[in-house]
């Protein structure tokens, strides 16, 4: 009878340690006539955001690209990459990978792929 209580102990612990954390799937938005920003939400235990970017080629890898930029706070909410210099068109694609310091430890979202299909403040 004593196994059975700790038995039961042992098994909702493995189960929460076995639930591991996944960086939050990315977000891309695209400006017209110039412009685009990637970004992920908020989070308790979310301690920096980083964001690798690569204009129509894909990469080989974990390489840096053409973007690599390590934001280290949240603004309104949202971990946000913003660039506001780079003009996209319908048809271009954004590869990315993200990485997320989440509780002291590091975890990526990679393979990420944005297809421009129109622009989100301007009607298509």
């Amino acid at each position: 009878m004593d196994r059975l209580p700790l038995c039961l102990v042992l098994l909702v612990v493995g189960i929460c340690f076995c639930h591991a954390y996944e960086a939050p799937e990315a977000q891309v938005r695209v400006f017209y006539p110039k412009g685009f920003e990637v970004s992920i939400p908020d989070a308790h235990g979310i301690s920096l955001f980083a964001f690798h970017g690569k204009l129509n080629e894909e990469f080989d890898g974990l390489e840096a690209g053409r973007w690599a930029r390590d934001i280290p706070s949240a603004k309104r909410g949202r971990w946000t990459f913003r660039d506001r210099e780079t003009k996209l068109s319908p048809g271009d694609t954004l590869y990315f990978w993200t990485y997320v310091i989440y509780n002291g430890l590091g975890y990526r979202q990679d393979d990420g792929a944005h297809v421009v299909s129109g622009y989100d403040n301007k009607e298509n």
